[in-house]
């Protein structure tokens, strides 16, 4: 592209300072982020990738496993209250995510061909429980649809049931029928694109022991991370068998997604060779018996709110998005019984009637994992991703387990019938749509309360809502033993919210924590490893959840399948997983902290919604481009290497330095007003600033100017953003904004 059309480099020593603007004065870190890198790709070669500010963080926190080296080692993380960047993952609530060339609504293989989504009753399903047994425990009858418990699938020592033996099916090539009475999921057997690995051959397991089998993993927790989990490896022909643990129906979940948690899905399947996979960040590809309990998600509102007086006009943002995926607010019943038959039918197995496991016993390379039903699965690797009191967590030395996060607030869940919906109360105002078409989240100081409408019939008095309030213990202490109680003292001192709750009614419980948030103090064992609910459990604001989990599975993954070919399963094999996590951990944290901070003050909270939002849409279109950028590599070997490469802010994939610096600035700034060194007005105005100077900062976006509270995506908003990033955006941001770049057209989504 021409140089004519670019706006100047910036100089290497950052944009000048103002000398009547505050705000200028977190500027020279983003400035710096900015030219760290050249302005333009050098010939025929790509800018390399270093942290923001071309320095390394202090050691402090576990570096993550994105970071390691060849020899295995990582780079050590910076301290969270230094001001450099954390070593962890964002995976945000990226509402506006702008995804170029994603029209396509099925897979595309070279040669124009679209594989099949799974839809209902391509798996092999058997016969449900019938009775009392037809609800999932912890449901009541009104909420249980079709994620009934199934039984007659595989038992523990032996093949399935109405499905070929795993082994004979991983030995298949693909694209071959299946034997008779197998049943092979739509799309199993071909690849996501031609680029997609075939099914290897079974990798050899365990022998034999006591009259039973034992697997080469067993996975406990047959939620969506196990289950999505179980699915890749016995993709990739490892021998998987996924056990249910007592707390998967009951535990509260994460259910929203954004375009950023759709890209993470979008890897699982094309990495990992399960094309199903990828209906969960494309809405209208989910089975529709999924799609009917579940729903659309097309926003993300914040409407802020203050004790004993109405919501005022001015003080709530909207951001709105037509996405080609169509974000999800996931019913999670539903939506994990279809991934735990996705599983099965991909080959992992499962033990007869799916009774929970009550116990493990062995060690490693030896595991017995006793089941309620008295029976018993043998494994010689376990992953424990079943709860917070999980078996393994006991193994990991006399030390606890599990520590308090520094964000340690109170959360109230339950799901209601008869909300009535918001904006019949609060006008979304003249750029706006209905609160009720997407997630919405109530914030007052201390504290918010996000609302995720189910199904079609989201206004009327018999649709669904999940809520989920997250309050700092501090301003806003427990006063009531019990959850429901608590949660209707505190409506009462919102008048809007104290009409918007009348006339509910709880289907699903409630149920309350204090604290809610914990995190593991390790998580590698001899001859196992503790992942995702087991070792973290975080707000389900922001998406944190479910994507949390998405960007566990990937990590885990990609670890599990290395230890299988190589037939290391040691400790040390595992410590950086441990260390992704870990750094995962107090990312997410960080970003909760700042967010509590940010409650404070309407200003702050304005500020800081726009650095996520612009910061979880990069992301998510830097994780594409990564994505497609590996898919174009003819070399398997190395061809995920830059997906394993930590970047800082959350970011394990290449990306424009300068989202890094803006949101490590935003964290510093919070910290500053928590510990009242900094008005929130202030804080406010510094961060607007650096928004509106940024040079990677689409100015349409008008994210630096506070009174435009309104974010709609329209086509014509595309194109000139499109011709922006031509013209005169820095070049990774440009390679992240158009189309076809550096690959090919076939390998676009």
């Amino acid at each position: 592209m021409p140089k004519e059309e670019r706006t100047e480099r910036p100089s290497p020593a950052g944009p000048a300072r103002p000398p009547d603007q505050s705000w200028a004065e977190g500027a020279e870190a983003v400035g710096a982020a900015e030219s760290a890198l050249p302005y333009e790709p050098t010939t025929g070669t790509e800018p390399a990738m270093i942290r923001a500010g071309g320095t390394a963080p202090a050691a402090g926190t576990p570096a993550p496993a994105a970071a390691r080296s060849k020899t295995g080692t990582a780079p050590a993380a910076g301290s969270p209250d230094s001001g450099s960047t954390t070593a962890a993952r964002e995976g945000g609530d990226a509402t506006s995510a702008v995804r170029m060339g994603d029209d396509a609504p099925a897979f595309v293989r070279k040669g124009g061909e679209a594989t099949a989504s799974v839809r209902p009753g391509d798996d092999a399903t058997t016969p449900g429980r019938t009775g009392s047994e037809a609800t999932t425990p912890g449901r009541t009858d009104s909420e249980a649809t079709t994620s009934d418990r199934t039984g007659g699938e595989a038992t523990a020592s032996g093949p399935r049931v109405g499905t070929a033996d795993a082994s004979a099916r991983a030995a298949r090539p693909v694209g071959a029928s299946a034997p008779t009475g197998a049943a092979q999921p739509a799309g199993a057997g071909t690849p996501a694109g031609a680029d997609a690995p075939a099914r290897p051959a079974p990798r050899p397991g365990p022998a034999r022991s006591g009259g039973r089998t034992r697997h080469t993993v067993a996975v406990l927790g047959a939620h969506l991370g196990g289950g999505m989990l179980a699915a890749i490896l016995a993709r990739a022909g490892i021998d998987v068998v996924l056990v249910d643990s007592p707390h998967d129906a009951t535990t509260p979940a994460g259910e929203t997604t954004v375009p950023y948690t759709a890209e993470v899905f979008e890897l699982l399947a094309r990495r990992y060779g399960v094309p199903e996979l990828s209906a969960l960040g494309h809405f209208g590809q989910l089975p529709a018996e999924v799609r009917r309990t579940s729903g659309v998600k097309s926003s993300i509102g914040f409407v802020y709110a203050r004790p004993g007086a109405p919501v005022r006009p001015h003080q709530v943002v909207q951001f709105n998005v037509p996405s080609e995926h169509g974000e999800s607010h996931l019913y999670r019943p539903d939506v994990e019984a279809w991934v735990h038959r996705l599983a099965a039918g991909h080959g992992a197995k499962v033990p007869q009637g799916r009774p929970v496991f009550t116990e493990v016993r062995g060690e490693a390379g030896d595991f017995t994992i006793e089941l309620a039903d008295g029976s018993e699965v043998g494994a010689a690797f376990v992953v424990d991703m079943s709860g917070p009191d999980a078996p393994m967590l006991r193994r990991l030395g006399p030390d606890p387990a599990l520590r308090p996060l520094r964000h340690s607030s109170r959360v109230l869940t339950a799901h209601l019938r008869g909300v009535r919906p918001l904006e019949r109360r609060v006008d979304p105002g003249e750029g706006g749509t209905p609160w009720t078409g997407g997630t919405t989240q109530v914030v007052f100081p201390g504290g918010w309360i996000q609302l995720v409408p189910f199904g079609d019939d989201r206004t009327g008095g018999t649709g669904l809502t999940s809520v989920a309030v997250s309050l700092d213990a501090k301003l806003w202490p427990q006063r009531s033993a019990s959850a429901e109680e608590d949660f209707q003292q505190l409506i009462r001192q919102f008048p809007d919210l104290e009409w918007q709750f009348a006339e509910a009614t709880a289907v699903r419980a409630w149920t309350g924590s204090e604290p809610w948030q914990y995190g593991a103090n390790t998580a590698a064992g001899d001859g196992f490893v503790v992942l995702d609910r087991s070792a973290v459990r975080c707000d389900f604001t922001l998406s944190r959840d479910v994507t949390l989990t998405a960007e566990l599975v990937h990590e885990a993954a990609a670890h599990l399948i290395a230890a299988a070919d190589s037939g290391d399963w040691s400790v040390e094999r595992f410590r950086p997983l441990e260390s992704f996590q870990a750094a995962l951990i107090e990312h997410g944290d960080r970003l909760l902290r700042t967010a509590l901070t940010a409650t404070t003050d309407f200003r702050l909270w304005n500020a800081f919604c726009r650095v996520w939002l612009l910061h979880s849409m990069f992301a998510a279109l830097s994780l594409k481009r990564a994505r497609n950028d590996a898919l174009s590599t003819p070399e398997r070997a190395s061809r995920w290497r830059e997906l394993e490469r930590y970047r800082g802010a959350g970011l394990w994939f290449p990306v424009y330095p300068g989202f890094v610096a803006l949101f490590d600035d935003m964290d510093r700034l919070a910290r500053q007003v928590a510990d009242n060194r900094l008005a929130p007005g202030v804080a406010a105005e510094r961060i607007f600033g650096q928004l509106r100077r940024a040079s990677f900062v689409p100015p349409l976006f008008a994210f630096g100017d506070p009174t435009d509270r309104y974010y709609n995506f329209t086509p014509l908003k595309r194109v000139k953003v499109l011709l922006w990033a031509k013209r005169r955006a820095p070049y990774m941001v440009h390679r992240v904004l158009t189309r076809g770049a550096t690959v090919l057209p076939d390998v676009e989504r």
